[in-house]
């Protein structure tokens, strides 16, 4: 049988439409893996904990983005998730909504399709829904700078804070290079040491 052009665009046609009708009855869905079986290609669900977060704060110690999120499962792997930009501030958002906020040593999960970079594993984060929070195990609290003076303050490029208004040599810090803290507590969280002068002040 001879097929006229027309027919065989007609077939064509056809077999395309049977095969988008059959991609909508087909689901795709995440394999659970762990990380050291992972191959580029893969579509996974990873569950692991975070072992480093890359954030860019603001001066406040606000967290602004997330360059890259690190997680560690109970096979030694590592994999890196670096979200998009699109999907930055709902990350964000998310992760700061937790009190005390997402941080190193929390359970979470993550869904995407690996990809290879140097050796090291990653996830593109594109929707916040691939991302969530599976078991909180780190409760230690956020630690955040004052917009306003406080009494407890320190150079901006220093590691020691003052608690008196006069003390000889918190006097030379410039105000705008002074920042603020609620709390002397959370200064030597921070790694700041009090100034011997305002010590021997007490």
């Amino acid at each position: 049988m001879k097929l006229s052009e027309n027919k065989i665009i007609y077939m064509c046609l056809g077999v395309v439409l049977i095969g988008i009708i059959s991609l909508s009855f087909y689901s795709f869905e995440p394999e659970n893996r762990k990380i050291k079986d992972l191959k580029e290609g893969d579509f996974v669900r990873i569950t692991g904990h975070i072992q480093s977060m890359k954030l860019e704060r603001d001066e406040y110690r606000h967290i602004k983005s997330i360059k890259y999120i690190k997680i560690m499962d109970d096979t030694g792997g590592d994999l890196r998730i670096y979200p998009s930009k699109k999907v930055m501030d709902s990350l964000v958002e998310y992760i700061k909504n937790y009190s005390p906020s997402i941080k190193e040593g929390d359970v979470v999960q993550v869904i995407g399709i690996i990809q290879v970079y140097n050796g090291i594993y990653i996830i593109h984060l594109d929707d916040i829904s691939n991302f969530k929070l599976i078991e909180k195990k780190n409760f230690e609290r956020d630690i955040y700078l004052s917009p306003t003076p406080t009494g407890i303050y320190a150079s901006k490029n220093g590691k020691t804070y003052h608690t008196i208004k006069d003390c000889i040599y918190g006097k030379k810090i410039a105000e705008d290079n002074r920042i603020y803290f609620y709390s002397e507590e959370d200064a030597e969280e921070l790694n700041y040491k009090k100034c011997k002068y305002c010590a021997s002040k007490k």
